[in-house]
């Protein structure tokens, strides 16, 4: 029997941890994250685990809330020992869930730590973890360097003016910082605010958007501003797919929309088909990947968003997508000049299998331009991960596949990287074992482009990755 957090922690056969040995150092290409840029700038430092962990990832909130934690502390204004505290009690009941794995392997990443973390061993693991942190080298720019990492791929909004992307340009950083161009406001016209943000868009280009062909022109600019930074990727977030290419429904759309009105669920979709195909045609001009994230029932607890705010832990799975809707889509961009690189994530299970093949519908004339994304948010479980994997290996070529993103607000979470690397090694070494491929050199190269040099090739942004 393995001890808790030994090396061998979730490798689950002889043939994984030779795949592991080889692959553990690598670099990470970290292609979608939310870290802030400001933060990294300013070289932000922590000196205590509250201030590491539970600022700002809603995974661990979630888990503290289920436990029966008050939110003073969660998110309010009580003590930083008295939320760790709080953490630790209820961590020791989530035994199998990602942030029982994730929280023990930061642990022993980032302080050699291989105590299980319980109200028995919250003193001893607090006054270790403050005493490391007292220095100041718990920094930022630091904890990137410490986890390996080449490249981080921001989240950010098109109107952002990128201030702080260009001064850590500047400097002789060790690691790049990108942008990643994230419309979701301009094309999600059903939400909240859409008319104010299209009147912001347009001060930012300095013209008023009168029409659909105006957002996509003013989106054109602002993307081009984008990749001038460096952007390698954009970034679509939406529900589901939806629209057949009616054109005068999503401009009956934006004009009720600007008007005050509520266009109906149609005329919606419609439009954010319309901007959707727009935007792909120029990430394909650009070289720009475009990756789609979808299935996600957003802030359904409406007391808590208006009290907190969005992100904070009070978000869900969807509904199946519709995939022929999705292949409309990606048909009516196919016809306009074609597809650019292309990754869409989901949140809901059922849709991995339909949405796999069809994206493999698209395939051609680059090494794995469309993409199953990723195992996301709820789905970057181990359990999650292999479906993900194995879903990727029969319906494709799992050996271009861009491996493991943090999807995350915490400077510590690149340990879900060394955690999907572990559980990637075990599914192909099972695979060995069981005689279904060769235990060989070339399947140390797969798992070794999986972890990181696909993703380095996938994303590449003119050399701006160092």
């Amino acid at each position: 029997m393995k001890a808790f957090m030994s090396d061998g922690y979730l490798l689950t056969n002889p043939a994984a941890e030779r795949l592991y040995s080889a692959v553990k150092d690598l670099p990470i290409f970290d292609y979608h994250c939310h870290l802030v840029p400001e933060e990294i700038h300013s070289d932000r430092r922590f000196f205590n685990l509250t201030e590491l962990w539970l600022a700002a990832d809603h995974y661990k909130w979630r888990v503290m809330r289920q436990a029966g934690v008050p939110e003073r502390l969660v998110t309010g204004d009580a003590p930083a020992r008295e939320k760790f505290d709080a953490f630790a009690a209820a961590l020791p009941e989530f035994v199998g869930n990602p942030v029982y794995h994730w929280a023990h392997l930061e642990l022993k990443k980032y302080f050699g730590i291989t105590l299980p973390l319980s109200p028995a061993t919250a003193d001893e693991i607090w006054n270790a973890t403050e005493r490391a942190m007292a220095d100041g080298s718990f920094s930022a720019r630091r904890l990137i360097e410490c986890s390996g990492v080449r490249a981080v791929v921001t989240t950010d909004d098109p109107v952002d003016d990128l201030a702080f992307h260009e001064k850590l340009a500047a400097e002789n950083l060790s690691f790049s910082v990108l942008p990643c161009f994230r419309p979701d406001k301009a094309i999600n016209i059903e939400k909240d605010g859409f008319a104010e943000y299209i009147a912001a868009l347009g001060k930012a280009v300095g013209r008023k958007i009168n029409c659909v062909d105006d957002v996509v022109a003013a989106l054109a600019d602002r993307l081009d501003f984008f990749v001038a930074h460096g952007a390698p990727a954009a970034d679509l977030s939406f529900k589901n797919f939806a629209g057949r290419g009616d054109r005068a429904a999503a401009e009956t759309a934006f004009a009720k929309r600007l008007a005050g009105q509520t266009p109906d669920g149609r005329e919606c979709g419609e439009y954010a088909f319309a901007v959707t195909e727009a935007l792909a045609r120029l990430f394909r001009e650009r070289g720009i990947v475009m990756q789609i994230h979808t299935g996600v029932l957003r802030n359904q607890n409406g007391k808590r968003f208006e009290t907190i705010g969005a992100d904070c832990g009070i978000d869900s799975v969807g509904d199946a997508l519709d995939i022929e809707a999705a292949g409309r889509l990606f048909d009516a961009i196919e016809r306009d000049g074609g597809m650019p690189k292309t990754i869409v994530y989901t949140l809901n299970a059922p849709s991995y299998y339909p949405l796999a093949t069809m994206l493999g519908n698209f395939a051609g004339d680059t090494r794995g331009k469309l993409q199953l994304g990723a195992a996301w948010w709820f789905m970057d479980h181990r359990d999650g991960i292999r479906e993900q994997l194995k879903i990727f290996a029969s319906t494709g070529g799992l050996g271009y596949f861009n491996g493991m993103l943090t999807d995350s607000r915490s400077f510590v979470s690149y340990a879900r990287h060394d955690y999907f690397r572990r559980i990637l090694c075990s599914v192909l070494g099972e695979w060995a074992e069981a005689g279904e491929c060769p235990d060989d050199g070339s399947l140390v190269e797969t798992a070794r482009n999986i972890c990181y040099f696909n993703a380095e090739k996938f994303f590449a942004a003119g050399g701006n990755v160092k």
